[in-house]
């Protein structure tokens, strides 16, 4: 099935996953569902009086420490970057993502088995448009030695540059186009990452205690504690998390986007900046519109 970008696309039909969260350590249980156009991307804490519901835009997120949150009052989901990459990249704009936790169950660490669970259910096109961010004009954000800027090209495109000052984790650069089919083939594999010697330190944080050399690439002194599924994982983790945190504008976009060392926090601050604009000169949002 060929995707358009400039429609609205929903699943064919539910599916369920369980596993536990990456930083929780607590087992969850997952299921998506069709959603109506212009519903967007909402997580459903199904485990709370109400079943409150959280819509996947960069105004809800509350905590950026290793992964991105999203909340309302009480009610968070943290580490939805995996599952909104997964879902911006094959085109689906409106979905029901119901969890009886806090947290997002990590899988294997990366996007593969939501990629592969979107496509076993299906996708089917929607009678309405979607909405699209065109990038006219440069915006950049420079946090020091982070940045990140987007500026006009015709198709969806991504440079990261990453470099953790360790032998096994140094310069890596990643560019190229973000298709469906680039996604899944160069991105959606890519795990989650640490040093062995920054896990005790997480753990007191209280993150990480679900982690394990199964979910993620745990960099030891001189080796890897399991198989790269790519020679440059790393870089190519953080383009999927920066698909993930970007796909909180709520749009499909069209630009390149260029990221030196940045991260959760600095990609959502993009993401809040290219929405803003973008809501300040359109007030019906799921039409077309150009961010200048």
């Amino acid at each position: 099935m060929s995707l358009d970008p400039a429609s609205q696309w929903t699943l064919a039909r539910s599916f369920e996953l369980e596993g536990v969260g990456l930083h929780s350590g607590k087992a969850v249980q997952l299921s998506l569902h069709p959603a109506p156009p212009n519903t967007g991307i909402r997580f459903i804490r199904c485990d709370l009086p109400g079943h409150p519901e959280i819509p996947a835009l960069a105004e809800f997120v509350v905590e950026t420490t290793l992964s991105t949150t999203l909340g309302i009052g009480e009610a968070k989901v943290q580490t939805v970057e995996h599952l909104m990459a997964a879902l911006w990249s094959l085109g689906i704009a409106n979905a029901y993502v119901v969890v009886d936790g806090p947290e997002m169950p990590v899988l294997d660490g990366s996007a593969r088995i939501y990629v592969d669970s979107i496509h076993q259910a299906g996708r089917v096109i929607q009678d309405a448009p979607r909405s699209i961010l065109e990038f006219d004009a440069k915006i950049e954000l420079d946090w020091g030695e982070k940045s990140i800027f987007v500026q006009p090209a015709p198709r969806p495109e991504v440079t990261y540059v990453v470099d953790y000052g360790h032998p096994l984790a140094g310069p890596q650069l990643f560019e190229g186009p973000l298709s469906e089919a680039a996604f899944e083939t160069d991105i959606a594999a890519a795990r989650t990452f640490c040093l062995l010697s920054e896990v005790e330190a997480m753990r007191k944080m209280g993150l990480a205690k679900g982690g394990t050399t199964e979910n993620a690439v745990v960099i030891a002194d001189y080796r890897y504690l399991s198989p790269l599924r790519y020679p440059d994982e790393f870089v190519r983790h953080k383009v999927l998390d920066l698909i993930g945190d970007l796909a909180l504008t709520g749009s499909w976009w069209v630009g390149q986007v260029v990221a030196v060392k940045a991260g959760h926090a600095l990609h959502v601050a993009l993401a809040r900046k290219l929405r803003e604009r973008a809501l300040s000169r359109k007030e019906n949002v799921h039409a077309p519109f150009r961010v200048r």
